[in-house]
């Protein structure tokens, strides 16, 4: 059962595209429809499990969260202007990419000029 509840985000940003792509709308109000959904839900969890959060966590949190907006605005206008089927194997390329090389670049996971290269 825990492996089923941790697969629900991977299934719900899948099927999140071809949904919004369907229903149709601007990106600024697909954008506010999925803020406002995340919201519901994450207000939900908040109640269940209780975190305890300090004002640090609380304002980088909201820094990460306009910093995905600014991404999911620009994935919806993607979806509106090549297609969500051309649109969703750039954006995960890009995430696999990117997610890589910070590892490497940032958080130093590949500390030797051989792991590097052969990365």
């Amino acid at each position: 059962m825990s492996i089923l509840l941790l697969l629900l985000p991977a299934l719900g940003w899948g099927l999140l595209p071809p949904i919004v792509a369907k229903i149709g709308g601007k990106p600024a109000n697909q954008i506010f429809g999925t803020a406002a959904g995340l919201l519901l839900v994450s207000l939900i969890v908040f109640a269940v499990v209780r975190p305890t959060t300090d004002l640090k966590s609380f304002l980088l949190a909201g820094l990460a969260g306009a910093f995905w907006i600014a991404g999911q605005v620009g994935q919806y206008i993607g979806y509106k202007k090549i297609g969500v089927s051309t649109t969703m194997p750039i954006s995960t390329g890009m995430q696999l990419i990117g997610t890589s090389l910070i590892g490497v670049f940032i958080f130093g996971e590949w500390s030797t000029g051989i792991e590097k290269i052969a990365g």
